[in-house]
């Protein structure tokens, strides 16, 4: 009987064999982008020709230009758009992502400001995919922080060295986790969390959390409580919480394994990718043409957007 190859193996050959060209990536983003076929938004029943030699569109009518990119994260890039594809793939697929050096090296980038730039702009895509959806029914929520080591007298403001995150996980009919969400905080004050709940979570839905004044706060807005005081019922309070706890102690793993810890202006889009590959996790097969069509429908993320 012959043993089956690993999954992953297959999957990683297949990506070679299926994206070897560049031209087959840019038809596959043009299919993507428009599966209806290229037409011009300015003429009726238009036939366009496909300039090879600038890798645009044009309308024989009125002359009118479109470049496939255009208005994507990959306009512009002067990286091949087979190493973009490559590096959507990773991202994507790898469950404890990949760090910049690591795709610099395997995608053969001249620099790692390149992959650096990559890196964020798909993370950015990740992002505003994510931003269109809202948590509902039973969400357990938390305050948690990431960063470096902080007193509990500066818990309450937001330091240079910590960043507050409010995070919030969606249970299922089970009670297993289903969908995450994060949501940076000014502070762990009530005027900057319940705002941040009312834009995650659904209103009507259940909150579960701790015994933190803030979300008692929150029923004021419509939101049911379940609450359980951990000074009181630590392990009670564990388990009333348990997918928050499993989940942060696996980004806080993620974020010192793979990328050795992360600059707190930058948290917030590692953690938007935590999210984004947790939330599909049960469609790995798909992962790749998710991510591929956020990154197309996504706003153009200049270096200037990155590092504001």
């Amino acid at each position: 009987m012959t043993k089956k190859k690993p999954y992953n193996d297959i999957r990683l050959l297949d990506f070679q064999d299926k994206f070897s060209t560049e031209q087959i990536c840019l038809d596959y983003l043009v299919k993507m982008r428009w599966p209806d076929g290229v037409t011009c938004s300015h003429c009726i029943d238009s036939k366009l020709d496909f300039i090879q030699t600038r890798k645009v569109f044009e309308c024989r009518q009125c002359h009118r230009q479109i470049y496939p990119t255009a208005g994507t994260i990959f306009h512009k890039s002067r990286v091949p758009l087979r190493k973009w594809f490559w590096a959507i793939y990773l991202m994507a697929t790898s469950k404890k992502g990949v760090s910049m050096l690591y795709l610099q090296k395997q995608l053969g980038l001249g620099s790692y400001h390149t992959a650096w730039l990559m890196g964020h702009k798909i993370r950015q895509a990740m992002a505003q995919r994510d931003s269109i959806y809202t948590l509902s029914g039973t969400v357990e929520t938390d305050e948690i922080l990431i960063g470096g080591k902080q007193s509990l007298d500066e818990r309450r403001s937001k330091g240079d060295n910590k960043t507050p995150f409010l995070i919030a996980v969606e249970e299922n009919s089970q009670g297993g986790p289903r969908f995450l969400s994060f949501e940076e905080l000014e502070t762990i004050y009530e005027e900057h969390v319940v705002p941040a709940i009312k834009k995650n979570i659904r209103t009507g839905s259940t909150i579960k959390s701790d015994g933190s004044g803030v979300y008692i706060k929150a029923q004021k807005e419509g939101y049911k409580h379940e609450r359980s005081v951990e000074m009181k019922e630590p392990e009670k309070t564990h388990e009333h919480l348990k997918w928050i706890n499993i989940i942060t102690s696996n980004l806080k793993r993620y974020l010192l394994s793979t990328h050795h810890g992360v600059f707190p202006k930058y948290r917030k889009a590692f953690l938007a990718e935590f999210a984004y590959r947790f939330n599909r996790r049960y469609w790995p097969r798909q992962a790749f043409d998710r991510l591929l069509y956020a990154c197309i429908n996504a706003d153009p993320a200049p270096l200037p957007v990155l590092t504001a």
